[in-house]
């Protein structure tokens, strides 16, 4: 056993089912121990699968945060930093404390749950909007250029306090980075693009305060100019691809059967339930961010040395029967608010509140709007599929009505 556990796997990425973990993962976590991982840089590490080590380790003060993923090779890596020139020092998402705190804080306040309540009537609003074109472009419809991801990139273009025009500046580097195919250079050209534009930004609202995030970054002094265009960039990725894929999933997941659909639809009142149960199944984001061992330690019997890096599958983590039994099933019954789609611990995702409201807000809208809405090609003939980073995600959505 233990030499099995020691021979280095790749991590396995397909999804045979489109909702549920490879079959693979689903081996690993049935056995319960952390297994030995090869990298795509060469390195070696561990790959965690279980729920409880999971939601144990990324929570576990011993592991630091690293800026890199499994899948994704040197090179690519490489370029992509050197093009951003050091913006990663505003990357809250890959710091530890005292810097995790510090700027965690510089921006939690527009997070809380209380002020992105303030923010429903205007995603409402956006949702409406959008909802309103399709109908009059009438059947059928790609609903992720036309819904999913319109919805989370206007919402943080109006939280940034930036024209929504501006969208393609940050659309276009996260299909880039997303894209398997995509070369060092390619990612090092549409990050140095992107980075010139969050700079520009950053300027622009020193010289032009208003009211949003942005302003309130600048004005606070908390953060120095590389912090502030590194946190800027940051906020624009992680607030519109994940979320945009949660949408078009989560809607590809209810109607591929038309019961969920019918169901979903008449228990409105009920959004918060199944779209945290959605976010359980769906496990958009697959991997932790890796995380490296501190200091020597076991994690459940497993030896785990001093700079090692360690992966958790949430994806698996999330479909693990002993946390979460018949783990393939959407069920309102069993309280998914436990699940790690947003992780857990300090790290937790930092929008997960706007998140929920986006996702509750869009499927709720498209259910009342369209209750006669199905999907107008074979779930299993949709281009779906999980990037080197690890964010499993919808092409098309082609749907009619």
């Amino acid at each position: 056993m233990a030499e099995l556990r020691d021979t280095p796997i790749v991590l396995a990425t397909a999804r045979e089912n489109l909702f549920e973990p490879p079959p693979e993962l689903s081996a690993l976590c049935a056995g319960g121990v952390p297994r030995r991982l090869h990298y795509a840089d060469g390195h070696t590490g561990w790959l965690v699968t279980s729920y409880e080590q999971a939601r144990s380790l990324v929570a576990d003060r011993r592991f630091g945060v690293i800026m890199m993923q499994p899948l994704v090779d040197a090179e690519t890596e490489a370029s992509i930093e050197e093009a951003i020139g050091g913006l990663d020092g505003g990357f809250v998402s890959f710091k530890d404390p005292p810097d995790h705190t510090r700027l965690r804080r510089a921006v939690g306040d527009r997070f809380t749950p209380g002020r992105v309540a303030e923010r429903r009537a205007g995603i409402e609003r956006i949702v409406a909007e959008l909802l309103d074109a399709i109908e009059r472009s009438g059947p059928p419809a790609d609903l992720r250029p036309d819904f999913a991801l319109p919805i989370p990139s206007r919402v943080i273009c109006e939280l940034l306090g930036v024209p929504a025009s501006d969208e393609h500046q940050f659309l276009r580097p996260t299909e880039v980075m997303l894209d398997p195919a995509t070369t060092p250079e390619q990612a090092s050209a549409a990050f140095r693009g992107f980075a010139d534009y969050v700079h520009e930004v950053v300027d622009r609202k020193r010289a032009e305060p208003r009211d949003d995030l942005l302003t309130d970054m600048v004005q606070s002094g908390q953060l120095d100019d590389l912090e502030l265009a590194g946190m800027t960039m940051e906020l624009f990725i992680t607030g519109h691809e994940t979320t945009a894929n949660a949408i078009a999933l989560g809607v590809l997941a209810l109607l591929r059967e038309r019961g969920r659909w019918q169901a979903f639809g008449a228990d409105a009142g009920n959004g918060g339930a199944w779209c945290e149960e959605l976010l359980r199944f769906l496990s958009i984001v697959e991997q932790s961010f890796t995380r490296v061992a501190r200091e020597d330690l076991e994690l459940d019997g497993t030896e785990i040395r001093a700079g090692e890096r360690v992966t958790v599958s949430l994806l698996s983590a999330n479909h693990d029967p002993a946390a979460f039994p018949a783990p393939g099933e959407v069920s309102l019954e069993r309280g998914a608010r436990g699940h790690l789609a947003f992780g857990h611990g300090i790290h937790k995702c930092l929008g997960q509140h706007l998140a929920r409201v986006e996702m509750q807000v869009a499927l709720s809208g498209l259910a009342e709007r369209f209750p006669a809405l199905r999907l107008a090609a074979p779930a299993a003939k949709l281009p779906l599929g999980s990037a080197a980073e690890g964010v499993y995600r919808a092409l098309h959505l082609p749907v009619t009505w």
